[in-house]
């Protein structure tokens, strides 16, 4: 199988190395899956403004955002995600508790659980919700502009955990096991 290596500030294309220069300065390291996702600078780019775009007008806190990351990267096999977001998770004041349940695709409050449902739907059901599923989100008070954000955190979540596991990038973050959904 080819060995795809991300990409750093020396080897990225002219449309990735001004990104990850900005990564570097803010960071004082340039994070592997950016380097991964780098590998195509347009890529890494279309991302990133696809993310700030849905972020700058959330109708998801940053706590479901890391709700729905843990438990679509659990559920899409993505060990870089997992120690990723229980890192971001924790720093948006999840417990380890708390990140471990949304791996599992649960939560203690009724509309967390809502929105993990929801998304994990959407992952097993390629976007075909039933009626049942928009009466549910209904039920727990998820607008129609909450649902379609749901779906988007989702799909970029989903993306990056595909990216990850095609190009497996060494995590970078405190490892995390992936976790067992009964």
């Amino acid at each position: 199988m080819l060995k795809m290596t991300p990409v750093t500030i020396e080897t990225a294309d002219e449309a990735a190395t001004p990104t990850l220069e900005g990564f570097k300065a803010r960071y004082g390291m340039v994070p592997n899956f950016f380097g991964a996702l780098g590998i195509d600078g347009a890529t890494l780019n279309g991302y990133l403004a696809f993310q700030e775009a849905v972020e700058a007008a959330s109708h998801l806190s940053v706590r479901e955002r890391e709700m729905i990351s843990l438990a679509v990267a659990n559920s899409n096999g993505c060990h870089y995600c997992v120690s990723g977001h229980t890192f971001s998770g924790k720093k948006a004041g999840m417990s380890a508790e708390e990140c471990v349940a949304a791996q599992r695709g649960e939560a203690d409050d009724a509309c967390e659980q809502a929105v993990i449902d929801l998304a994990l739907r959407l992952i097993a059901q390629r976007g075909n919700l039933e009626t049942h599923d928009f009466e549910r989100a209904a039920q727990a008070g998820i607008s129609e502009k909450k649902l379609i954000q749901i779906c988007a955190w989702t799909a970029m979540n989903s993306f990056s955990n595909w990216v990850n596991n095609i190009v497996q990038p060494k995590i970078d973050f405190p490892k995390v096991p992936l976790q067992n959904r009964d």
